[in-house]
């Protein structure tokens, strides 16, 4: 047994524990396996649990189908388990498309927790208050979902907009940099932004006219917002793709701009509009920025990484022929 597998068996027993205490203590919400729901359908498909993330389509994966669904108050959703492995409904943060790398294992905030369901079973939960919740798969992380749950009176779009208000029909979009040599593709989701809920930028870059995916190509994502800068980090493009994570604290009209990092002149830009969250009363989030804190951009750091790779074995090498020599 591999130790993934042990880790997991630890994860299911904690979850297990955990849901049974949880279950009992959330005043909010009612659910139960196997309940009969007139409500939204979402399926996990077959090979969710499967830890490989690919976001090179450009989008992220559904592990929840849909990933991201809006109803109203009283309405129930019901999570039909069409994959090999057991899957939890838990709300809170996930870990995140990267969360392999980080060993992020999500934040649970306790407003409700399914259990642990099997294959072919299901789960549903009856949402009485308004607002936006975020859940996700405690076994498995890196599934994320979010419910949007809103009275008639909300007048906030459920699809994506541009900077004017108006619904974007052509989703994801593309653009090209002013000198044409590089084609972006840039999708968001929840496809509807509101304030305090994080948003999941996922980028695509080519290379015009060869329309080949930029590899380890350095950019700077830049967000402007009623005409002032309120964000820029950088980042490195994997096989042409790249994702960047932010929480919006105002609402207003947004510019979503992404530069080359070695020639900011060279850029390509977006537009939408960021909506006020008629249900939060939760504080500002306070978004961390690669660019003030790091001295060397993440293609330097590449270089360094390929540099050590490529000198420690020489180094090697040197040292085994002077020592076969006795010169050392």
């Amino acid at each position: 047994m591999q130790i993934y597998d042990y880790f997991s068996v630890i994860v299911l027993v904690f979850v297990t524990l955990g849901c049974l205490y949880n279950i009992n203590n959330v005043p909010f919400f009612s659910y139960g396996q196997e309940q009969q729901s007139k409500g939204v359908i979402i399926t996990i498909p077959k090979g969710s649990a499967n830890p490989e993330v690919d976001i090179t389509n450009l989008s992220p994966r559904q592990w929840y189908d849909p990933r991201d669904v809006s109803i109203n108050v009283n309405d129930t959703i019901k999570w039909t388990n069409n994959d090999t492995e057991p899957h939890t409904v838990t709300s809170g943060l996930g870990g995140g498309l990267n969360s392999l790398l980080t060993n992020s294992q999500g934040e649970p905030n306790g407003l409700f927790d399914s259990g642990l369901f099997s294959s072919n079973t299901s789960t549903s939960i009856k949402f009485n208050e308004s607002g936006t919740y975020n859940y996700f798969c405690t076994v498995h992380p890196w599934m994320e979902g979010v419910v949007h749950v809103r009275n008639a009176s909300t007048n906030i779009p459920t699809y994506a907009v541009d900077e004017f208000g108006n619904k974007i029909n052509d989703f994801p979009l593309y653009n090209f940099t002013d000198n044409k040599r590089v084609e972006i593709g840039l999708t968001w989701s929840p496809a509807s932004i509101i304030t305090n809920e994080p948003v999941n930028f996922i980028m695509d870059f080519f290379e015009f006219p060869e329309n080949t995916r930029l590899h380890l190509w350095s950019y700077n994502f830049v967000i402007l917002q009623n005409g002032t800068e309120i964000y820029k980090t950088n980042g490195i493009t994997q096989i042409g793709s790249s994702s960047q994570t932010y929480h919006f604290n105002s609402a207003g009209e947004t510019i979503i701009k992404i530069e080359s990092a070695d020639n900011t002149s060279s850029f390509v830009q977006f537009g939408t509009t960021v909506y006020k969250n008629p249900y939060d009363n939760t504080k500002e989030i306070q978004n961390v920025s690669n660019s003030s804190s790091s001295l060397l951009s993440p293609l330097t750091l590449v270089y360094v990484v390929y540099a050590i790779i490529i000198a420690l074995p020489i180094f090697l090498v040197v040292i085994i022929i002077l020592y076969r020599k006795k010169k050392i």
